[in-house]
This record gives structure tokens, sequence and C-alpha cells, in this order.
């Protein structure tokens, strides 16, 4: 008899660990979340929560790390005033999961959790990273470079870079890429008919189906345009190849690069940064001062993205569940306090 008992336990406890990993995944349904928030009024399944998480983790292990940019908002607006209305005084691992429903997001401190060196063979194989029309997403590959892809675009990309002599991804519409520096092993762009290679540098490509043209653009750095023959050219800061699929010719020009990847600048995207950088984009987004109570807040380093109709408190919300900082605005002056993060 008791060892049914405890079969019971343990398939109760599984359950509701699925019902946490499914509410942070955004996953779950209305009647899911309601359940979650019930469950919340006791720390009873506080282990079942931690379990959530670690299998959550697990999946970031196993994925390069990509972070979506969508129109949650609302979402988040109405799951947040199911929270204020049943339960006020929710403990803070359900505030925390109510805020990732905002946008998907992998704190600094999940980075240095990840087990990096465990390589899987699976994750040798293409991985693919999409957006839809009306969403863009920005990812980190596993060499550490950036990229921020446009809308309708996509990106194929290999789960590991590791024992190759180099990095290579095929792009089909438009993204920007802020490669990691590896002079070893140089980083390909394949689009269509041109390769783009680079060490390590800031470049814009775009690349759509039903473009005439494949225009690389470089914000920093160096990159060299090939096709299947040749070398079509190398370009610097500044500077954008416009490659006519049509004609099959290159033209090389001079160009302002931060108009050309304006698109990007709509977004927050706030990688592996502190605080204290991220409240210098919120002066400059919000139109608003930031005042620090501790000096030791601004030294928390975190990774997050928003879209650009996300709200100051909306972004503020997120912050605050990532880096354990408080966030208070009184007409446009924004304070951050906080116990801080050592060095």
């Amino acid at each position: 008899m008791l060892g049914v008992i405890l079969l019971n336990t343990n398939k109760l406890e599984h359950s509701i660990k699925e019902l946490f990993l499914k509410y942070l995944q955004n996953r779950a349904t209305w009647q899911e979340i309601d359940r979650v928030l019930a469950l919340s009024a006791s720390d009873e399944y506080e282990q079942e929560w931690q379990a959530a998480l670690k299998e959550l983790e697990a999946g970031f292990e196993n994925n390069a790390t990509g972070i979506e940019l969508q129109n949650e908002e609302e979402l988040y607006r109405r799951i947040k005033s199911r929270i204020n209305q049943k339960k006020p005084y929710l403990f803070k691992w359900i505030s925390y999961a109510a805020a990732m429903l905002l946008v998907s997001f992998i704190s600094y401190q999940t980075f240095q959790r990840l087990n990096i060196g465990n390589k899987k063979t699976e994750q040798q194989s293409a991985k693919v990273a999409e957006t839809k029309p009306s969403g863009r997403k920005w990812l980190k590959l596993p060499d550490g470079t950036s990229v921020h892809l446009n809308t309708n675009s996509t990106l194929e990309y290999s789960g590991s870079f590791e024992g190759k002599n180099s990095r290579e991804v095929t792009l089909i519409g438009e993204a920007f890429f802020d490669v990691a520096h590896d002079e070893a092993h140089p980083f390909l762009i394949h689009t269509g008919a041109i390769t783009t290679k680079v060490l390590g540098t800031a470049f814009n490509i775009s690349a759509y189906p039903d473009a005439k043209a494949i225009t690389v653009t470089v914000a920093r750095g160096k990159v060299m345009v090939r096709n299947e023959s040749k070398t079509l050219a190398v370009l610097t800061p500044n500077q954008q190849l416009i490659w006519s699929t049509t004609k099959l010719t290159a033209a090389k020009t001079r160009i302002d690069a931060q108009k050309v990847v304006s698109w990007k600048l709509k977004d927050l995207i706030m990688d592996d940064i502190t605080l204290e950088q991220a409240a210098g984009m919120l002066a400059s987004r919000f139109k608003v001062t930031v005042l620090f109570k501790n000096e030791k807040v601004k030294r928390c380093q975190f990774t997050a993205a928003f879209l650009n109709r996300n709200d100051l408190s909306q972004v503020t919300d997120v912050l605050s569940n990532i880096t354990g900082a408080t966030f208070s605005l009184k007409g446009n002056l924004l304070t951050i306090d906080g116990a801080g993060c050592e060095n």
C-alpha cells in the first residue's frame, strides 16, 4: 500500500513539474495558468518549480540561444492582471515566470550555469532560426556571434562549430551580424550565389528571395565578398556592395551604415551588458533621467531583448526579475536601487 502511495505521489510531482514547465515555455492554457497561480499560494511546490527550471535550462544547453522578438505584451498584461487579482502576494518565483512571458530571455547567470563543454552529437546538426512578418529574432550562435534577424528571415547554422575549419551559416532575408573574432576560423555567410567572409566585425546583409539585389553593408571591421569564381569586393566601415541577382554584377558604394541598420535600432538588444550600460539605453529610448542609489547595482550583468513597442514599465519589470534591482519612476526620473552585484 505504501508503495502505491509513493507511486501516486511521484506521478503528482511529475505532473506539477510539467505544468510549471509549460507555464515557463508559454504553452499553458488559461486554465493551466490559473492552476499555477493556485499552486503558488503555498511554498510546497518549490522543488517541482526548481525541477522545471533545470529542464528548461537543459533545453537552452542543447540549443543555441534564441530570443524571439514578438508582440507578447498583451499576454503579459493579462497574466499580470490575473496575478494581481488572485494572489497579490505571490512569492518571487511566480513573478519571475510572469515576467518571462513578456519576452524570452536568458540572463547572465544562466549563461554561467550552462556546461558548454558537454556538447552532444546531435548539436553538430544544422539548426534553423526563422522570423515571421510581424516579428524579429535575436540569437547568439555557439561561438558567441550575435545575430539580429529582421522580419521574414531565416538563418541556418550549425549547433556547434567545434572541429571545423570555418564557421558557416546560410541566410535568407536580412540580418545584422556582430561576429566573435576568431582568426583561425573565418566566419562565412552564404546568401545565394555570394559568400561573405569575416574574421570578426559587424555588418548587415539583405538577401530576400524576391529582391533584385543582395546588399552587404559594413558597420565595423572588414569583410570580403565573393561569388563562385572571384572576389567581388573588400568592404570597410560605411561601404556597401550591391550584387544584382539578375545582371550578376557588383557595385561598391559609400553609405551611412547606421541608416541601413536603423531597422534593428527599433528593438532594445541588451547583450551581456551591465545595468549601467542598460540605463543609458533606457534614458535614450524613453527620455528619462536615470539615478542609481547604490553603485553596486550598476555592475549587475545580464542579457535581454525587447520590442520597440514594449513600454518602460514592461522593460523594468523584466530587468528587475533578472538583476534583483528595484525601479521607481516619478515624472521623468527613473530611480534604480537594490543590493547590487559583486564583480
